[in-house]
């Protein structure tokens, strides 16, 4: 199986995934836009006219939230990867300190309770570790000045002079 050659841009689930993001930085604003331009057509007259149409362009305040609030979201699609790449690069750093801010002030604390912990390892421990020599054949475990198997485990047929202890620390 070939290989693909290495690239520095990251590989693109959708093929037409910026095409569909510049699309979306023009339409998203341009609905803002609109809903805008519909808001301030909705906005009631200060004062009657004669014919007393003071509501005749309010219809026009819901409409314009709705496009505001549709072309909101689309620009935030639109723009997310380059809010989030801004976020990272601004809060990377911030994050980076507070790491080794917090490593610096608890350096002591953690050396403390290493050596607690490593306190109560070895009181719980046995007082004296005692070496043992290990069978290879039925594993058995011996004392250390022992050159045969003390307790013969093996088969009736074996000569128990065949099992001979091997050192294991």
């Amino acid at each position: 199986m070939p290989q693909q050659p290495h690239s520095d841009t990251p590989r693109q689930t959708d093929p037409e995934h910026e095409q569909t993001r510049d699309t979306l930085r023009v339409v998203g604003p341009l609905i803002v836009i609109a809903g805008l331009t519909f808001m301030v057509f909705g906005i009631p007259k200060t004062s009657f006219d004669s014919r007393g149409d003071f509501y005749e362009y309010l219809w026009c305040l819901p409409v314009g939230g709705l496009l505001v609030t549709l072309g909101t979201h689309i620009c935030k699609f639109a723009f997310m990867g380059a809010v989030r790449r801004y976020m990272a690069h601004e809060l990377a750093p911030v994050g980076k300190d507070a790491v080794n801010y917090m490593a610096e002030g608890t350096k002591d604390a953690v050396r403390d309770v290493a050596a607690a912990v490593g306190e109560g390892l070895r009181a719980g421990a046995p007082s004296q570790y005692v070496p043992v020599v290990r069978c290879h054949k039925c594993n058995s475990d011996n004392d250390l000045s022992a050159n045969f198997v003390q307790r013969v485990r093996h088969s009736a047929g074996e000569d128990q002079a065949m099992c001979q202890l091997q050192r294991v620390e």
